[in-house]
């Protein structure tokens, strides 16, 4: 699960332990992976940065030879800004937003699609997909895209016998 240790990734991470999975969890944030395993000791964490594609490859070098056995995917990772195009920051801001909520769950799956135990990869969009809200609106666009990458990803990845899901929770106050 990306962006395991929080909000949505972490929750999801404490119901697939209660069902007896065994979870691994990866961020950014040492801190906040190792809070979460203090609360769930079996959680198995992993640092890694989603922003850099070299990390994104080293996560999926790390789980084939240490964790072969993987087979839920769960492109959970995702930040959420409030901004406007006239802050000075916009554009800096939107390219990390872009990069985290698009880039690195396209990259991800086009990664772990090739691992032989992956059975499943399931993206978290957002009721913002379909009905955006102004004051985030690059957080929209990356989930409306990825409702829509996710709908054709279920169609190329149906003749490898690997499922795809959207998730979509509702709003939720996270950090």
């Amino acid at each position: 699960i990306t962006g395991g240790a929080s909000g949505i990734g972490f929750g999801l991470a404490e119901r697939f332990i209660k069902e007896n999975n065994t979870v691994i969890i990866c961020g950014r944030r040492e801190s906040a992976l190792k809070e979460a395993k203090d609360k769930l000791p079996s959680l198995l964490t992993k640092t890694c940065d989603l922003t850099i594609a070299k990390e994104r490859e080293e996560l999926c070098n790390w789980i084939q030879k240490e964790h072969s056995d993987l087979n839920v995917l769960i492109n959970n990772a995702g930040i959420q800004q409030w901004m406007a195009i006239t802050d000075d920051k916009f554009y800096e801001r939107a390219k990390e937003e872009i990069t985290i909520n698009i880039e690195a769950p396209v990259h991800l799956a086009s990664l772990f699609q090739n691992l032989p135990s992956v059975k499943v990869i399931m993206n978290v969009t957002s009721g913002l997909s379909f009905t955006p809200l102004s004051k985030t609106p690059v957080y929209s666009g990356t989930k409306a895209f990825l409702h829509s990458f996710t709908l054709s990803l279920r169609h190329l990845l149906r003749s490898k016998n690997i499922e795809v899901i959207e998730l979509i929770p509702p709003a939720l106050n996270t950090d």
